[in-house]
Formats: C-alpha cells, sequence, structure tokens
C-alpha cells in the first residue's frame, strides 16, 4: 500500500485570547463583572476601578482584603447551608420544565419570606405574572409538594397542615384544630374537644404531635446575606414609546490611568506600557458588553409590545436565531448576552429569556401563535369555565378554535399538565 502526504491550505476562524475572554465578559452578571474587574485592579496598576454602592459585600479576595492562606473552598462549600431562594429554585427547575410555568413559580418563590411563608396572595403574584388566578393557584399546590414540607404556606395552619399531611398525621379530628389555632392559644379545651367530637385527652394528644411540627421550615436554611440583586436593565414607558436602559447603579466605573513612573527605566515602562494596553483593551470589552446588552434587550423590547401591555397571551414567537440575524450577531453571543439577565419592567421584574418563544407550529415564525400564548389560551379557558361543569379537553379544543387557535386534544392536556391543571373530573371532584 502506497501512502501520500499532501499539503491543504484552508481558511477558518480561530478564537484568540482575546475573543474568549470578550466573550466570557459578555456572560458575566454585573456582579461577577465586579469581582473580576476589581481582580484585574489589583494586578494593574494602570486600570482603576470604582465600585458602585449598590453592590454587596465582593468575596474576600476581591477588593476586600487578602484571603486567609489556609481558607480551603471545598471545605468551605461543604460545610455551608444553601440558602432557602437557591433550595427552591434547584426545585421549581425541576418541578417546571416549561418557561410559562416557571415564570410563576419563580414569581412565588420572589414572594417567599425566611420562613418560608408566602409574603404576598396568590392574587397579587397571579397579577404580577400575567396568569389567571386559578393557573396561579394550580402551580402553588405543586410548589406546596417541595420539601421540606410546610414551605409556600400562606400562614400558620396551612404550614403545619401540609407538614402534618406529609408525616401521615393529618386526621379530621387535628384537621379542626388547625383550623381553630385561636382557640388553641387561649386555651380552649373543652371547646376544642366539642368541635372535634372527642375529649380533651384527644385534643392534648394532638397538640404534642402539632409541637412536633415546625412553623417556619424556611429558617433551617442559610439566612440571605444579600438582597435580591438588582436588574441589569429598566423598562419605562416615554412619549417615544417603550425605552430601555441601563441600570448604571450596578455597574462599576473603569479609568484607564497613567500607571507607575517609570524614572528611565526600559523595562518597567515597556511593562507600563503593556498594562496600559490591556487596561484600555479591558474598558473596550465592558463597553461592548453594556453596548451588546443593550441592542437586544431594544430588540426584544421593539418587538415583543404586546407582550409588555397585555401579558404572555400576546407573546409572539420569537428565537435568539431571528434576532441574531436582525442584529448582525451569532446567536450564541444573543444567547449569552440574556442568560441571567433581568429587565425591571411595569409588568415586574422578569428574565430576558421571557421575551423569548417558540413557534407553535415549527416554521411558521410571526404568523403563527407562539407556544407560550397557546399555553395562557388554555389556562385562560380553564379558568372562566364553569366549576360545577369544568370544560373536558375537547370542550378546550372547542373554545380555542373558535378563538382562532387550533389544538389537539393530546396538546392540550399536555398544556394543563404544564400549568398544573388537573383533569376534568379532578376538577369536578375539587368543585363538589
Amino acid at each position: 500500500m502506497e501512502m501520500n502526504f499532501v499539503q491543504r491550505q484552508t481558511q477558518g476562524l480561530a478564537m484568540t485570547a482575546k475573543m474568549q475572554a470578550s466573550l466570557r465578559i459578555l456572560q458575566m452578571s454585573h456582579i461577577d463583572l465586579t469581582a473580576h474587574l476589581a481582580e484585574q485592579a489589583l494586578e494593574n496598576p494602570c486600570l482603576e476601578v470604582t465600585l458602585p454602592e449598590a453592590l454587596p459585600p465582593l468575596p474576600k479576595g476581591l477588593g476586600g482584603g487578602a484571603r486567609d492562606p489556609d481558607w480551603d473552598p471545598v471545605a468551605a462549600l461543604e460545610g455551608e447551608k444553601p440558602s432557602l431562594y437557591a433550595h427552591v429554585g434547584r426545585q421549581i427547575a425541576l418541578a417546571f420544565p416549561h418557561p410559562a410555568a416557571q415564570r410563576v413559580a419563580l414569581a412565588f418563590a420572589e414572594a417567599l419570606e425566611p420562613t418560608g411563608w408566602l409574603g404576598a396572595s396568590v392574587e397579587t403574584v397571579a397579577r404580577a405574572a400575567g396568569v389567571p388566578v386559578p393557573v396561579a393557584e394550580s402551580v402553588l399546590a405543586r410548589l406546596q409538594q417541595f420539601e421540606p414540607a410546610g414551605l409556600f404556606a400562606r400562614n400558620l395552619a396551612e404550614c403545619l397542615r401540609l407538614q402534618a399531611a406529609d408525616k401521615g398525621l393529618l386526621t379530621w379530628e387535628l384537621s379542626v384544630i388547625l383550623d381553630n389555632l385561636a382557640l388553641l392559644a387561649e386555651g380552649r379545651i373543652d371547646d376544642l374537644a366539642e368541635l372535634c367530637d372527642g375529649t380533651p385527652a384527644d385534643v392534648r394528644a394532638a397538640l404534642v404531635a402539632i409541637r412536633g411540627l415546625d412553623p417556619k421550615p424556611g429558617l433551617a436554611f442559610a439566612a440571605p446575606d444579600m438582597a435580591i440583586l438588582p436588574p441589569d436593565l429598566r423598562l419605562a414607558r416615554g412619549k417615544d414609546g417603550w425605552q430601555v436602559e441601563l441600570n448604571r447603579s450596578v455597574l462599576p466605573a473603569l479609568r484607564v490611568t497613567a500607571g507607575p513612573g517609570t524614572a528611565g527605566d526600559a523595562a518597567a515602562r515597556a511593562w507600563v506600557s503593556s498594562a496600559r494596553s490591556r487596561a484600555r483593551w479591558l474598558v473596550r470589552a465592558v463597553e461592548r458588553r453594556q453596548a451588546t446588552l443593550l441592542l437586544t434587550a431594544e430588540f426584544l423590547v421593539r418587538h415583543q409590545t404586546a407582550f409588555l401591555e397585555a401579558g404572555p397571551a400576546a407573546l409572539r414567537p420569537l428565537s435568539t436565531e431571528e434576532a441574531a440575524a436582525e442584529l448582525g450577531l451569532h446567536p450564541s453571543t444573543v444567547s449569552r448576552a440574556v442568560a441571567h439577565r433581568m429587565i425591571e419592567t411595569p409588568r415586574g421584574t422578569l428574565p430576558l429569556k421571557a421575551f423569548f418563544s417558540r413557534a407553535f407550529t415549527p416554521g411558521s415564525g410571526a404568523d403563527g401563535p407562539s407556544q407560550d400564548a397557546l399555553i395562557a389560551l388554555v389556562g385562560r379557558i380553564v379558568a372562566a369555565e364553569d366549576p360545577v361543569r369544568p370544560l373536558s379537553d375537547a370542550d378546550i379544543v372547542r373554545r380555542a378554535e373558535a378563538e382562532g387557535a387550533r389544538l389537539a386534544r393530546r396538546t392540550v392536556a399536555k398544556y394543563r399538565d404544564l400549568l398544573g391543571i388537573p383533569s376534568s373530573y379532578d376538577r369536578r371532584g375539587r368543585a363538589a
């Protein structure tokens, strides 16, 4: 067998170190960016960084003093308890794979108090998430199944009831006692016994079970040591329509300085010149990051005006590929720009990813409805039904078709499941 060696010349795009660093900066949150810039300022005498006043404390060693040389990051991670919000967030990501239901679940998570109770009514959360109250209640019912039991309770009685049910202790008598905790607080054991059709001894036995429950399950987690992070962008309606601006209160101020004197030392002068060049590049990279973020947000607001004014039902199909084509960017750049970015709007603080939605029919583009809009439609139809005569999936298909949306019964069943809405048979049982 004869072997030949052939040389071939091709053209391709290689990712330089600066391009990779620029992409990392684009993907950083404002907290990570500030920590990164503070770290760079420690190494570069030509870079001056002014931290924003609203910034939570940086990790020790990033503009906050020297780190203990014996500090073990792995051991520290193992020893720290997770925060309540991190714990709940992980469960939400697993329990609500669809963005529409996940948005509602995250709205409930934002309303959580450190005790694990809800600090807002279901109606308030539903209004903030832009969904009907029955849909929000269905999402809340799933959230109340999270571990540990008792999270997302609206009051003490509900918190204790969730825990008692989880432990298999919830009898009819205990449920009556939990509904009348005021009598228990006043020591009216005989009145409670009469309500339970039992004896005072039965009430005292139930009281022992109640004392074994945790009235504030959220306190078992690490206390949050910083406030909820402020949004990266702000949106307001002006005279010329919606106006997007960067939230500059969370951004560090950068300045390139001349650096230390070199006193005629050629090697020192070359080193300072190189440091100044790195500082200028870093400033330009941050400016490109802010410009790309603002450009992408303006595109999303421009194409999803109806969503901002009418809610999820008006969300039009929009993909990162469409955004990239119009903005002259690569789709991966758009994905990096919107990842973990929040925008403050009159409808509440939303992730930028909430402005994207797939078309219900692939390839239909903006001409067809989005999946999120159809999911919201199913939720709206169920919310308006007669509780005594709940609609079957076939009925929902006909109602949706009357509004111009063609759905299959299996699609309706899938969307019901995403919204946490039981079948018509189970809904009829609840109404009874």
